[in-house]
C-alpha cells in the first residue's frame, strides 16, 4: 500500500506531529511537569501505532519494513524518555524525525 515516491509525502504530517509531541514532552520534563510529559509521550505512542498500522510490509516492499524498523526504534526512545525522564532520548527522537521529515522525500533517499 504506501510504498513509493508518490506516497511518501503524506507521511510528513505524522512525522511533524511526533516531533511536536517530543518537543512538548521535553519542555514538560524541563519544567518538572511529569503528567504532561507522560501525556505527550502517550500521544506520540498512539500516533506511532496508527502510522505503523498502515505500513505495507508484504514481501517485495521496501518502505514499509524500513519504516517499521525506524518506528520501533522511536518507540524504544520514547520508553527511555518516559521511564528515565531522559531529555537526550527526546533529542534523539527529534533528530531521527527531522531526518525523516527533511530527507526521506529527497530523490536520493527514495532511490536508496
Amino acid at each position: 500500500m504506501f510504498d513509493g515516491e508518490a506516497d511518501v509525502n503524506w507521511l510528513r504530517p505524522g512525522w511533524r506531529g511526533l516531533r511536536l509531541y517530543g518537543r512538548r514532552a521535553k519542555a514538560a520534563i524541563e519544567a518538572g511537569d511529569f503528567a504532561t510529559k507522560a501525556e505527550m509521550i502517550a500521544r506520540a505512542d498512539e500516533l506511532l501505532n496508527v502510522m505503523t498500522g498502515i505500513l505495507d510490509t508484504e514481501n517485495g516492499t521496501t518502505l514499509g519494513p524500513a519504516l517499521m524498523t525506524i518506528y520501533t526504534a522511536l518507540r524504544y526512545t520514547l520508553l527511555r524518555a518516559n521511564t528515565e525522564n531522559n531529555i537526550p532520548a527526546l533529542d534523539d527522537f527529534e533528530t531521527a524525525l527531522a531526518f525523516l521529515d527533511r530527507d526521506m522525500t529527497s530523490e536520493s533517499a527514495i532511490a536508496a
